[in-house]
Order: C-alpha cells, then structure tokens, then sequence
C-alpha cells in the first residue's frame, strides 16, 4: 500500500475529474460505494465535470451508469471512444486488416482475443465458457465460429489471459508483435489492451481538453494500474490509490486512499469544499 498524500493546496482550480473503475472507484466488492451520484450533481453545480474511464465498452459504461450517463462524460476501451451527456463526440478505429492479424497471432499461442466495436464484443464460439468472465465487462457479447472473419468498427483488441501472466506476456510476444504501430497496455493482471497508437485514457484527456475547453492543468484523474498511467501524467491532478500496482508511483505525484476506503470519494470531497470556500458559497 502507498501512503496517502497531504491535500493539495490548489484544489479550487479542477475543472474536470476523470476515474478509473476496478480497484479505484468500485470498492473492494466491485461495487460502486454510496454517495457517488451525490457528489456528481454537487460538482457539476461547481463547474467540474465527472467522468469514467475505463477500458470496458461505452455500451458497458451507459448500462451501468443510467443514472449518470446523461450528465458526465463516459470515456470507453481505454480512451477509443468517448460520450460527453450521452452524445459521442469521439471514436477511433482499429483497422480491420490489422485486428483480423491480431486474432491470428493470439490464436497462434492459444490465448484469448476479443474484437471491441462500439456495440458489442466479439469472441469466439470456443471461448464461450469463459461467458460469466466477459460478462462483467462486456454488456453485449456476440459469439462468432471465426474470430478472425470479422470485419466490424472497432476500436480495441482485448486478450484474456486467465494464468494472470498479462505483463510477462506483454513485453514478451505483443510488444515485439504490434508494440511499434500499436498501443499495447495490460490492465491488470490477466489483459493486454492492443489499440491504435496514442489511444490511451492519456489522449482521451487531451481529447477532452480541446473538445470541451478544459486545459489539461485543470484536470483530475484517479486510477490503479498500467492502462491509467498515460492519464495520470497528462493531468494537472493525478492520483493513484494507496493499492495501486507496484511501479505506479512513477506516473502519479499524489496518492488517495485505497479504493476500499473509498479515497476518490475523498479528494471528490475535497475539491467540492475547496471549489465552495473559494467561490464563498456555503454547504446546503
């Protein structure tokens, strides 16, 4: 665990707050904690935007979050896709020569791949035993004989790895493979995310800044793992969580407390209060 940083003493100027999902924002049952949609509404009445960024679908992201979905900004596949109050305002693409290359040379070592378009996820027929695993991260799943036949829009490819050896695996055969014209990010210990290059929750942020006028000084993120390092350097505020991954503290300079303490919920609190004292409006 890392130890928690003092409060920062510039908190009134965050404009925009951007978390992580798995062991950042969900607690330690992977639920979201109480209060989020509390502070959403308490922030975006102080001028600060909320978002999720995740490496799991848009089509996850809107089931999952009904309630919020229409007034924060969902950030999809690790930064592919991005929805400002439930209108797309961002989509890459994955060519499809390319992710059809990808599926071949997985095949190749008996892994795991998944094809993510912006509706559906597509796997293989033969991998359907592993369902109840996708299905926590993939709202629409579509089960096709030949994986790499598929020529839909995407904008990710996904490896599961069951042995939880994702960042061996990486640096040993997708790097090499694709590291050179591609973005390749383990997220966790059992994915490898492959995605067009400078795809990353990194440049959904410069994304954000251009699209909605933010500048990246003025922004926070939250996250955990590899996926999240790209958006923790690009912000003005980035935070890992006192259970990141080991290595992480090289990409963040401020840690909140662990997800199971509920730590973005924390700073959450913290910039609510500073942005109120410094427009001098007081709690209701």
């Amino acid at each position: 665990m890392f130890e928690v940083t003092p409060e920062p003493h510039d908190l009134a100027r965050v404009r925009f707050i951007a978390s992580d999902m798995d062991n950042t924002l969900l607690d330690g049952e992977g639920q979201l904690p109480d209060g989020v949609f509390e502070r959403v509404v308490a922030l975006s009445e102080l001028g600060v935007t909320f978002a999720i960024a995740s490496g799991r679908p848009l089509v996850t992201l809107r089931a999952l979050f009904p309630r919020l979905r229409s007034q924060i900004v969902l950030i999809g596949d690790n930064g592919g896709v991005i929805s400002n109050r439930d209108e797309v305002i961002y989509q890459a693409e994955l060519p499809v020569a390319d992710y059809q290359r990808m599926v071949r040379f997985a095949n190749g070592f008996g892994d795991i791949p998944t094809i993510v378009s912006p509706d559906t996820a597509y796997l293989a027929e033969r991998d359907r035993s592993n369902d109840e695993v996708f299905a926590t991260f993939y709202y629409d799943r579509t089960y096709v004989e030949d994986l790499a036949t598929v020529s839909a829009v995407a904008d990710k490819f996904t490896i599961y790895l069951p042995g939880e050896d994702s960042i061996p695996r990486a640096e040993a055969d997708y790097e090499p493979a694709f590291g050179k014209d591609f973005s390749v990010v383990t997220s966790g210990s059992v994915w490898i995310d492959i995605t067009p290059k400078d795809m990353d929750k990194g440049g959904a942020m410069r994304h954000v800044s251009e699209l909605l006028g933010i500048d990246t000084a003025d922004m926070m993120a939250f996250g955990d793992t590899f996926n999240d390092a790209a958006m923790l350097e690009t912000v003005g505020f980035g935070y890992i969580v006192a259970n990141a991954t080991p290595g992480m503290e090289r990409y963040a300079r401020l840690v909140a407390p662990s997800n199971v303490d509920h730590g973005v919920l924390t700073v959450m609190d913290q910039v609510i209060a500073a942005k109120r004292a410094a427009l001098g409006v007081s709690e209701s």
